[in-house]
């Protein structure tokens, strides 16, 4: 199982030029790839996502190339980018106080910004160069994959133990649960006595309304669900394939049988164990919207 959180890294070695490929990959429902470049290789967009797309199926996965001018290290070429990067946003600011408009700089804003700074040096062309773009964005992607295999792991690790817990608080249910047909019986029988009603229990009609009246009490059927599902959802956790929008299904489905389960018992216990359920179930909810 892998998070779908990430960053790898890689140095872009070119004739008289030196940069870095860098990949930062975050939780998304599907897949989605933007890139930043110098715009002289903006047609490297469709190979790069090729090979992105082979290895990452969710998330929002940004691939950015920063080239330094010839003979400089990328210390240099970094300060040199973040002098004049400084001053666009400055005045970026100083414009949105004028306009009174929040001022609130992202990643994105800050990459168009170094793209549009007027370089003093030519860029080589694509088809010079795409096979080495290729083999640095190789080496990123291998070093993100095994950043979001890590962070999967941790992932897998606390839902089991999330799991665990759900599955203990059944089993208490279970112990809570026994008679509670009877229990619904008794206190059905009771309120009709208190209404003055006679009712004959030997009556076939009366029985049968008494049984399905039973059956509609019982919670056997939740708990089976419940565990059904948590075994379910455990075994996704060992898969190596994408499974988070399996796991997404999965702890709804849970969720639905705890709501159901916490409707039919009337014992304070039950519906404390129910309630626990619930927080760790968003507990889950939360983690798996990490999960590729």
């Amino acid at each position: 199982m892998r998070s779908m959180t990430g960053y790898g890294r890689a140095e872009l070695s070119l004739p008289d030029f030196s940069g870095v490929i860098e990949l930062s990959s975050v939780n998304k429902k599907g897949f989605e790839f933007v890139l930043h470049c110098p715009k002289e290789w903006q047609f490297f967009e469709k190979k790069a996502q090729q090979i992105i797309r082979s290895h990452a199926d969710r998330g929002r996965i940004r691939l950015s190339i920063l080239l330094n001018p010839p003979g400089t290290h990328f210390s240099e070429s970094f300060k040199g980018y973040s002098d004049k990067v400084t001053e666009q946003l400055v005045v970026l600011q100083k414009l949105c106080e004028q306009s009174d408009i929040a001022y609130s700089p992202t990643t994105e804003l800050i990459q168009r910004i170094i793209s549009s700074i007027p370089r003093d040096f030519m860029v080589p062309m694509l088809e010079n160069v795409e096979e080495q773009l290729i083999e640095s964005t190789q080496k990123a992607l291998d070093e993100m994959i095994a950043m979001r295999e890590q962070e999967g792991t941790s992932l897998a690790n606390d839902l089991k133990t999330r799991c665990h817990n759900l599955r203990t608080g059944v089993v208490q249910i279970k112990q809570q649960a026994k008679g509670i047909s009877v229990e619904w019986r008794d206190r059905l029988l009771h309120r009709l006595a208190e209404s003055g009603l006679e009712i004959d229990c030997e009556n076939e009609a009366v029985r049968r309304e008494f049984a399905v009246y039973s059956e509609k009490s019982d919670i056997s059927e939740e708990i089976t669900r419940i565990l059904s599902h948590l075994e379910q959802f455990e075994s996704g956790l060992c898969q190596n394939q994408p499974i988070g929008r399996r796991l997404e299904f999965i702890i709804q489905e849970l969720s639905r049988e705890f709501n159901t389960l916490g409707s039919k018992s009337t014992q304070p216990k039950v519906s404390n164990i129910v309630i626990d359920a619930k927080v760790e179930i968003e507990k889950i909810r939360e983690q798996i919207l990490n999960v590729e």
